[in-house]
């Protein structure tokens, strides 16, 4: 059935990347400079502001525009295959957790319809490839837990490196794997020798390969981005920008640079402020706006409940919707923005509020994996940027969860209404 379910997400990614919204079309913007990146990547011609965008997107698509000759309806259609990949993992995982193929298939074929997964395939923005990441080293990470050895670990690790070289953010995730991995193996015996994981130790070395995995990845876009400023740099240089944005009470920020102005407005920035910070220093200063930012709540420490609006907008409850948008469509993402936290979110945030007791129980790990992932996206809203389309790529997790909890409050409802019918002894 996943089969037919990437065929069917696979078919709405092509015509939509193809004929409704290609790529080429929106080369602006955020899309103008990933493909700036790219081309930079090819020629060699590289510089410290190539720093700033993280490297994994950029890669990939210079990878493509090798193949291809630069075709964008290529990278459409690689699009469209990553995105019904999504899909069809999907339904791994949603069948993982509800154990019923009718559920599995409704929680897949609504990731397949899933409007902005949909529209991020369309253009030159990283969301696809990274959801992409995710949702596979999600399925491998479960994987891993059924048979903890380093066979199984390491590639679940290499899929998420992957992933965090394209957005940085999902380092926020990695503490929360041993305490995962913890929770999912406390009940392993040795399988085999020199394969298995002990009941005692196994989550420590699970989380040590893991982590091996991801390594590789990690170490290249960080050397890369060291060669490109001269200094000791992480994944992408843009992170101390974005949290100092996430804080002040700014429009945005500005930096001159001879007779060329960098400017960088953040939407929730736009809508809410009127200052513009006019920086000393190139945006791609990590450091200094690190310390801006830390100054920022420090000096005003109310600050940080503020930025709590920066996850109701997140959310897609705010004033802002999936930019850059579906030109003719931004009424539709709206109301869709509106109806998802309605029925994608709001069901899955119940549940795992009723499990939060239980939620460390062994059978529980797919959800307590879920909950990790998905707390890392609720940190980046929270500290960096509240925008929807940074928790696009996790709400595929969002959408199972939302099922699986349908069908768990569906369930106990027929359940009580059974309880509490009279017999009919009890009615002559």
């Amino acid at each position: 059935m996943a089969v037919a379910v990437f065929a069917f997400a696979l078919a709405v990614r092509l015509w939509f990347g193809l004929v409704v919204h290609r790529p080429a079309d929106f080369v602006s913007s955020d899309m103008g400079v990933y493909d700036l990146r790219a081309s930079h990547l090819l020629t060699g011609e590289l510089g410290p502001w190539d720093s700033f965008t993280p490297v994994g997107y950029p890669a990939l698509l210079a990878l493509l525009y090798a193949v291809s000759g630069k075709s964008l309806s290529f990278v459409a259609v690689v699009q469209a295959v990553l995105g019904a990949g999504i899909a069809a993992i999907s339904h791994l995982l949603a069948y993982r957790i509800t154990r019923s193929g009718l559920l599995a298939l409704a929680a897949s074929v609504l990731v397949a319809a899933h409007l902005p997964l949909v529209l991020y395939g369309g253009l030159l923005l990283s969301e696809v490839a990274f959801g992409f990441g995710v949702i596979l080293g999600t399925w491998l990470l479960l994987r891993a837990a059924d048979e903890p050895t380093w066979r199984r670990a390491v590639p679940a690790g290499l899929a998420l490196g992957a992933a965090a070289v394209v957005r940085p953010n999902l380092l926020l995730f990695f503490p929360l794997v041993p305490l995962w991995a913890w929770a999912a193996l406390r009940g392993a015996r040795t399988a085999s020798p020199g394969e298995g994981v002990s009941q005692s130790g196994g989550w420590i070395r699970v989380s040590a390969w893991i982590f091996a995995g991801a390594l590789p990845f990690l170490l290249a876009a960080g050397i890369h981005n060291s060669r490109l400023l001269g200094k000791p740099a992480g994944l992408g240089s843009n992170g101390g920008l974005n949290f100092f944005l996430a804080h002040a009470k700014v429009r945005g920020a500005e930096y001159r640079e001879g007779t060329f102005t960098h400017r960088i407005f953040p939407i929730p920035n736009v809508v809410r402020h009127h200052e513009v910070y006019r920086s000393p220093v190139p945006l791609y200063d990590e450091a200094h706006f690190y310390r801006e930012g830390v100054r920022v709540l420090a000096s005003e420490p109310s600050r940080l409940l503020a930025a709590i609006d920066n996850v109701v907008e997140g959310l897609g409850l705010g004033k802002q919707g999936f930019w850059p948008g579906w030109p003719g469509r931004e009424t539709l993402l709206q109301v869709y923005a509106k109806v998802f936290f309605a029925l994608g979110i709001l069901p899955a945030a119940a549940w795992l509020l009723v499990l939060r007791r239980r939620i460390f129980e062994e059978e529980n790990a797919p959800i307590l994996l879920f909950a990790a992932l998905l707390t890392s996206a609720l940190l980046t809203l929270y500290f960096f940027l509240g925008d929807p389309r940074m928790r696009v790529p996790f709400d595929p997790l969002l959408i199972v969860l939302s099922v699986a909890a349908i069908d768990r409050a569906a369930a106990a409802l027929a359940s009580r209404k059974t309880a509490i019918a009279p017999t009919p002894e009890a009615t002559r």
